[in-house]
């Protein structure tokens, strides 16, 4: 009972393996791609801890469940509950945000609707709800004993006619006293008439003198007199003109009356109605003026020209309004942009004396949508803007009004992970309110220290979800596990270090470690070595991918585990051009400073492969996606497209194409697959068609398509699974019971092509239909890209949306090579790569960096994000951002061959290709 053991396994290319995995241990599971590490630990091991429990379910979700396909296996036992961590980011939702995900903002609901401080918005007062004993209590506090007090209740008619009848009855019920200009009026003595234009008579219900002795005394009062006044009383003290003390049991302004809404848990969330900014909906923005296309350049000055709407013939005579109104209001016309104060930004967007502003500019010109000429300027400078009534932070008004250690609630979504944990470290709390807090305090900063341990201390808490990489939600989904703290659960983690720098590794195998020590049992698949060399024990798949793999080569602890296998880089590093001078030009960053970027200017050369590198958070991304891609798409003329801040990109003029290899899903379709992908499927297909059985049976292309009615199953239409609505959980996809999941008829399975049938063509890899199709050079040249990316163990009916980041990365830049060969054209294309080591060993870096050389040979330019170090060390140029995350971030540490990087003592990713230069050095000697 102290380890999973598995016999017999056999889940696609898995050789009847048999192998142990002890209890409450961290286990590495390692192996080149394609050897079969995921069929292990999650078509094998997750499946079957996933099947278990589902037998814990009713017997009416049983009878569909138990269709599913158990794993291929003599036995298994002793398999825990099981979660997989997978490194895929399917959130598409713009309301989910970094917060949500990790449930810090259901905690700080709760922290804001407990002790959160509810101001007026129109006096400023602190709204709260008043109880006699409180009211005693402050008045205590706030008065000496022995004051003499005159308690008050205002009572009102409920129509005019009727307060006669209600000064009676209060005369009738003992109270014969108003207290009318501080001065107390007898009703019987005055007489009825002269009070009667009164609209609230202020009822004296007590005189007494405040003592800590007569506390009884005092509450009883204050409780008659809020009975009398509706929830409300005013103290006044005796023979003192001054303004009452007011107390109130309704939630409203003491001052003004003001009703106020009580703080609930929905009221802060931007996901509920009550909680949500009406004129946005809880999006934050509204679709109006994108003015980063209205000043596309902050450094040119209002006098030249910042506003560009303003710059043509038509509307020259807006640009001279805005001069003079701004000569007139003391804001300089002749510095930049960017420079001027905010107030004066304001004036520019929003208007002021004499001038209407580009705000109202645009509001008239949506007026007269009917002309043409309108319609396509508006279409020009269309865009997302903050919402004008919430100004961005996606809150009701209500919600705005409500503060907790001085800061509203969207105020920490804008903080930083490792600002909110600096915040909640030194804030202070009165010993009352953090006692009845304590536990949500702890839980949020358990959660930010853990998603600081990770690497993540950059991400801001309103960071949407949609925008994170594969690596940074898998390790948001780990922090989300953590803070949970389930114990004997089985965690399967999928490559946790993708998207971090070798720096932060280590904090991550602390956090893993600290999943163990709770109890649980921990699989991760990975090859990072500062995560395998802290493994308790370890598994290796190989020797190869596809067929050739699936074979146990090592089961052990690590002390038996040799991780200095030598993996050999000759062929891409005897194609490293041994010179500069050959370089054909540039590309220029010239002054990038979107998000922490710090004015940064890079060169990057044509026609080789240059990293850019930095710890994460450092500004990559930002760098090459935001400012490099979407400039040239925005100067390009694409529409919708947010593009970072910069003053200029150069040498891009050259390129037919600037193409973004991120690793985002190919597609979601289960028809997708490595075959229509590449446009392999249809030479497969002509192949089939043109057999002796195909052309008796009168079949044709058509018919070997599972995409088209005709020769395919038509019960599940192509696909081989049908989905079983489940209703109380997610839906089911089975197997077709017509079809076996062969997805085609019989007509078509029964034709063969060299002894095998579509759906087993279907089934084989990349690398077995490479050597079956041979002769067919169109087929070839389409497939044979795909075994140069290390992509010869997919199977060619795998769907894309199976794929990983990294294979679907992969499989794009396969159909480039094809494409280039197809040609044979030197169109050069600038290829942006986002990790494309990602889930990829050593051994099958150096086969993706012969693909990558191969794509500079013919004449294209490649940057790769990357922190894989033997990656970095093979490039020709490294950029190296840093010094550090976030803030501390944006700069340029670095700039040169990877050996210059090396010497420059600044630069953290320098630091360890050091080490991996001296490691050489000392391997060779």
């Amino acid at each position: 009972m102290d380890a999973v053991r598995l016999k017999g396994v056999r889940t696609h290319n898995l050789k009847q393996i048999s192998c142990t995995i002890p209890h409450n241990c961290l286990t590495v599971v390692t192996g080149v791609s394609g050897s079969g590490k995921s069929s292990l630990a999650f078509d094998t091991l997750y499946a079957e801890g996933q099947r278990r429990y589902t037998e814990s379910l009713s017997t009416y979700a049983r009878q569909f469940l138990q269709r599913l396909p158990r794993p291929p296996i003599d036995a298994i036992s002793n398999v825990p509950p099981a979660i997989a961590l997978r490194q895929k980011n399917e959130v598409s939702n713009a309301r989910s945000t970094v917060g949500t995900v990790t449930e810090i903002d259901d905690h700080l609901h709760l922290i804001y609707t407990h002790v959160g401080v509810t101001s007026c918005p129109d006096c400023g007062v602190e709204v709260s709800r008043d109880n006699p004993a409180e009211v005693v209590d402050r008045l205590l506090d706030e008065l000496e004993e022995g004051t003499r007090l005159i308690l008050v209740a205002s009572v009102a008619p409920e129509e005019a006619s009727q307060r006669a009848l209600l000064l009676e009855h209060l005369v009738g019920q003992g109270y014969r006293r108003l207290y009318i200009d501080h001065e107390t009026v007898d009703v019987t003595e005055s007489g009825v008439e002269s009070l009667l234009d009164m609209e609230a008579f202020p009822v004296v219900v007590d005189r007494l003198v405040l003592r800590a002795d007569e506390r009884m005394r005092i509450a009883e009062a204050v409780e008659a007199a809020m009975g009398l006044g509706r929830g409300r009383v005013e103290v006044f003290e005796h023979r003192k003109e001054e303004a009452p003390r007011v107390f109130d049991q309704a939630f409203r302004c003491n001052s003004c009356g003001r009703d106020m809404v009580e703080p609930q848990p929905a009221l802060f969330s931007f996901n509920s109605s009550v909680g949500a900014c009406p004129t946005c909906t809880g999006f934050g923005k509204t679709m109006g003026v994108d003015y980063a296309r209205v000043i596309p350049n902050p450094r040119v000055t209002l006098e030249d020209g910042a506003v560009a709407c303003f710059q043509t013939p038509k509307y020259k005579t807006q640009h001279k309004k805005m001069m003079e109104a701004c000569r007139n209001a003391g804001i300089p016309i002749d510095i930049p942009y960017g420079d001027l104060a905010e107030e004066h930004k304001r004036f520019v967007r929003f208007g002021g004396k004499g001038y209407p502003g580009i705000a109202k500019f645009f509001k008239a010109l949506q007026k007269k949508q009917h002309r043409t000429d309108v319609r396509i300027m508006l279409a020009r400078y269309r865009g997302y803007d903050t919402c004008e009534d919430c100004e961005g932070t996606r809150l009701h008004p209500d919600a705005r009004n409500v503060r907790f250690a001085g800061r509203l609630i969207s105020d920490f979504w804008e903080m930083r992970i490792e600002q909110a944990l600096a915040f909640f470290d030194v804030m202070e709390l009165a010993p009352h309110v953090r006692a009845r807090i304590e536990p949500l305090l702890a839980e949020i900063t358990h959660r930010l220290l853990y998603l600081h341990e990770v690497g993540l201390g950059y991400l801001e808490l309103g960071r949407q979800s949609r925008t994170l990489s594969g690596g940074e939600m898998q390790r948001i989904h780990l922090t989300s596990s953590l803070g949970r703290a389930l114990t004997d659960t089985l965690y399967v983690l999928d490559e946790p270090t993708a998207g971090l720098h070798a720096r932060d590794s280590e904090n991550l195998l602390e956090v893993l470690r600290g999943l163990r020590d709770l109890g649980n049992t921990v699989v991760v698949v990975e090859h990072d070595p500062e995560i395998i060399l802290g493994a308790d024990h370890v598994l290796e798949i190989g020797p190869v991918g596809g067929e050739g793999g699936g074979q146990l080569t090592y089961e052990g602890p690590l002390s038996g585990f040799d991780l200095d296998e030598r993996v050999d880089f000759s062929a891409c590093e005897a194609m490293i051009p041994q010179t500069t001078a050959d370089i054909p030009g540039f590309v220029r960053i010239v002054g990038a400073r979107h998000h922490n970027l710090k004015d940064l200017t890079v060169d990057i050369p044509h026609e080789r492969i240059t990293a850019i590198t930095g710890v994460s958070g450092s500004g990559k991304s930002t760098l090459m996606e935001d400012v490099l891609f979407n400039g040239w798409r925005r100067l390009r003329g694409q529409g919708g497209v947010e593009a970072g801040h910069f003053d200029a990109l150069e040498g891009l003029e050259g390129f037919a194409e600037v193409e973004m290899m991120d690793q985002s899903a190919i597609g979601r379709s289960s028809r997708s697959n490595a075959m229509s992908y590449t446009k392999a499927y249809d030479d497969i297909r002509k192949i089939f068609s043109g057999t002796h059985d195909a052309r008796r049976q009168g079949l044709t292309m058509g018919d070997f398509s599972f995409n088209t009615s005709g020769g395919r199953c038509e019960v599940c239409e192509g696909t081989g699974t049908v989905t079983v609505e489940m209703h109380f959980m997610a839906d089911v996809d089975v197997p077709c019971d017509d079809c076996g999941g062969k997805r085609f008829g019989p007509k078509v399975l029964g034709v063969r092509y060299r002894g095998k049938t579509i759906d087993q063509i279907f089934e084989m890899t990349v690398l077995e239909a490479v050597d079956f199709f041979e002769g067919h050079a169109a087929l070839q040249r389409k497939l044979k890209p795909l075994l140069e990316v290390g992509l010869g163990y997919l199977r060619l009916g795998q769907t894309t949306a199976t794929y990983s980041g990294g294979e679907a990365q992969r499989l794009k830049l396969a159909t480039y090579i094809a494409d280039g060969r197809k040609r044979g054209d030197t169109d050069p294309v600038l290829f942006i790569f986002d990790e494309p080591t990602v889930g990829l060993h050593l051994k099958d870096v150096a086969v993706l960096l012969v693909a990558l050389r191969k794509l500079v040979e013919l004449g294209h330019t490649v940057i790769a994000v990357e922190h894989n170090i033997d990656f970095i060390a093979r490039c020709d140029q490294v950029i190296d951002l840093g010094p550090d995350a976030g803030p501390r971030g944006g700069e340029l540490v670095a700039s040169g061959s990877p050996r210059e990087v090396a010497a420059v003592e600044r630069s953290v990713t320098g630091r360890y290709l050091r080490e991996l230069f001296q490691s050489q050095k000392k391997q060779a000697g």
